[in-house]
């Protein structure tokens, strides 16, 4: 690893917070240094070494925004104004559809001249509507389905009737028909011996079935927060 222009104790920080992904890089969008959680989160090997590389030639599910990151990097670099972003990708060790919070901000020397930037992402912590309803608020999304019980398809309706969505706007959502969503919550009743809407969103409730959004609700992209 290069000399990465940041304080050992730094460096000392990054390298044990098993959280929060790490990354410097230079002026030209290449990494300089990355903690193995960043590589964690890019679904990398904690052995894949990213020195002088740019994120589009690492093969990280990210890459493809390599061109937007690359810009706001540069525009990083003339205003000295970080960027907030929400980044919603396959990522994480899980590997799957989830959104991260980052903030890339500029990095200066000891002479105030930007040389780069530094990059941390870390997971987004969501309040459900039920967790909410419930006054738990210290209960998150996942992202990862929590039970085998249900198909991902039957997932979907699950998700939309603990939201307080009716049938007709499940259909609509979902853009199948409602007879399509009735068929689908009887696979769920017969699943749960249950036979109403309100005993199987209480099932969800009561067994934290409840906290996932499936990956249907998952759009990728890249959000830059304002403000």
């Amino acid at each position: 690893m290069k000399e990465t222009m940041l304080p050992a104790r730094l460096i000392r920080m990054f390298e044990s917070d098993p959280v929060v992904g790490w990354g410097v890089k230079d002026t030209q969008s290449r990494f300089i240094y990355v903690n193995n959680t960043f590589k964690s989160w890019q679904t990398l090997s904690t052995r894949f070494d990213y020195e002088g590389r740019h994120i589009r030639d690492i093969p990280a599910p990210v890459a493809e925004f390599a061109d937007l990151f690359s810009q706001q990097e540069r525009e990083i670099e003339k205003t000295g104004l970080a960027v907030r972003a929400i980044t919603t990708h396959i990522q994480g060790k899980e590997k799957i559809m989830q959104p991260v919070y980052s903030v890339q901000e500029p990095l200066y020397d000891d002479a105030q001249h930007c040389i780069g930037t530094l990059v941390s992402v870390r997971p987004v912590r969501i309040i459900t509507p039920g967790a909410l309803l419930d006054g738990k608020i210290i209960q998150h999304a996942t992202f990862e389905s929590p039970s085998t019980i249900f198909t991902e398809k039957e997932w979907e309706v699950v998700y939309l009737l603990v939201c307080g969505m009716s049938i007709k706007e499940i259909s609509s959502i979902l853009g199948v028909s409602a007879d399509a969503i009735n068929g689908r919550l009887r696979s769920c009743y017969r699943k749960t011996n249950l036979n109403s809407l309100a005993t199987l969103i209480g099932y969800c409730r009561d067994n934290q079935l409840d906290h996932y959004i499936p990956p249907f609700f998952l759009k990728k992209g890249h959000i830059i927060i304002k403000g």
